[in-house]
């Protein structure tokens, strides 16, 4: 084996220029093996974080569709119970209301959030969200959060500007901080409120579609106490969502439905399903690409030996050593090709971690989890010694004077 190895590492000094361009064609195949794939991962984690981290958080609990209910009872003491879970950070419990806000001769249709700001910065990130202006206190009763999308903009900031993914829409002409607007409720109360903040955030965020006010407001507009509309649930690990809901279901909440982030989100879900085919489909096409690459290579290398081949065979080298040879070439390319590939990879995520990539959907950060990178790694590898194979079993299998004759 050890002669076996020598050969081949000679074969290899002998040809530096072929064997350094087998290796850089194996390193980009494991590029495309996996920047891909994290490229996705990255996506997804952004559409799921801006979803938890707006909307529904890790869990989110609302009445069941059976109880034909409008609110979960007494919500304070289900949080209690809830907040003593290990592992969880922190809930926070929403009273969601609709109506018609007015501003300046222009109305729109609108969906209102109360919460408890105090609480609401440990389990969601609304209060990041501001664009203009601050976030509420928990008195700020007589005061609201309004989503961008909502607020507008004046009709000659607009001029000149191209709508996109996400662009802001007129709303209402471009309500200002400090600025009064009037709310008329579904229920018939009607109040005026100011203008604390403007929030939103790029994406399908629904922060910038939302009005937000306290939810101490919110139950005194709609007569009700210790009651709420959903209850969210932040968790230490997003992953043990589905542990977590077993939890809180053994905790008896009546009238109540639990559910993860993903259950709530058909969205989310639907994002996922794609990208998992999609990357699927991508490392398929890779592998194809690792195969036909080594074995076209390989080929080409053997073809280009047959003189030596046959000096070797003269001098009684059989043929599993003289394939074992060139098999541990291709071995040798695979294992160098990768290793070169990883680190240019993980140089990508570690530089697009710190400086992320904007899109109109927000910032993306490439994700390669460890479990895709060891796959990778195996697949190359595996990929190697397969293509590798036929063009050394072709080689091993020549007779000595048709490759002795052959002219370099």
């Amino acid at each position: 084996m050890k002669l076996i190895a020598f050969l081949a590492l000679k074969d290899l000094a002998r040809d530096r220029k072929i064997a350094a361009l087998v290796i850089m064609l194996l390193a980009f195949s494991y590029i495309n093996l996996t920047f891909f794939p994290a490229f996705l991962n990255g996506l997804s984690d952004t559409f799921q974080s801006e979803i938890v981290d707006t909307a529904t958080s890790h869990i989110i609990i609302q009445p069941s569709s059976d109880s034909n209910q409008l609110y979960l009872n007494f919500e304070s003491s289900t949080r209690k119970k809830i907040d003593l879970i290990p592992g969880v950070v922190k809930s926070s419990s929403h009273i969601a209301l609709s109506g018609t806000v007015f501003f300046e001769g222009k109305e729109m249709g609108i969906r209102i959030e109360g919460i408890t700001p105090s609480e609401e910065q440990d389990v969601t990130t609304i209060h990041e969200k501001i664009l203009k202006g601050a976030y509420l206190n928990d008195e700020d009763n007589n005061e609201i959060i309004m989503g961008e999308l909502v607020a507008g903009r004046k009709i000659e900031d607009l001029i000149g500007q191209q709508g996109g993914f996400g662009a802001t829409r007129e709303g209402l002409g471009g309500v200002d901080i400090g600025e009064r607007v009037r709310i008329r409720f579904s229920n018939g109360v009607e109040r005026e409120y100011k203008i604390k903040a403007i929030a939103g955030s790029q994406g399908f965020s629904i922060v910038s579609q939302s009005v937000f006010m306290t939810k101490e407001e919110a139950e005194d507009v709609l007569g009700i106490d210790d009651k709420a509309s959903s209850i969210l649930v932040r968790l230490n690990d997003r992953k043990e969502a589905d542990r977590y809901k077993n939890l809180i279901l053994e905790l008896g909440i009546p009238n109540a439905q639990v559910r993860t982030w993903e259950e709530a989100s058909t969205f989310a879900a639907g994002i996922n399903q794609t990208f998992g085919i999609v990357t699927v489909i991508t490392t398929m096409v890779g592998i194809i690409i690792v195969i036909s690459t080594i074995g076209i290579v390989v080929f080409i290398n053997t073809s280009r030996k047959k003189r030596i081949i046959g000096v070797l065979k003269a001098i009684g080298a059989q043929k599993n050593e003289i394939m074992m040879i060139f098999l541990l070439e291709s071995l040798f390319f695979g294992i160098i090709g990768t290793l070169i590939g990883i680190a240019v990879v993980y140089l990508f995520v570690f530089v697009f971690t710190i400086s992320p990539i904007v899109l109109p959907i927000g910032a993306l950060k490439p994700i390669l989890p460890i479990e895709t990178a060891a796959s990778s790694v195996v697949i190359m590898i595996v990929s190697s010694i397969i293509a590798g194979y036929l063009p050394a079993r072709m080689a091993a299998k020549q007779e000595i004077l048709e490759t002795i004759k052959t002219v370099e």
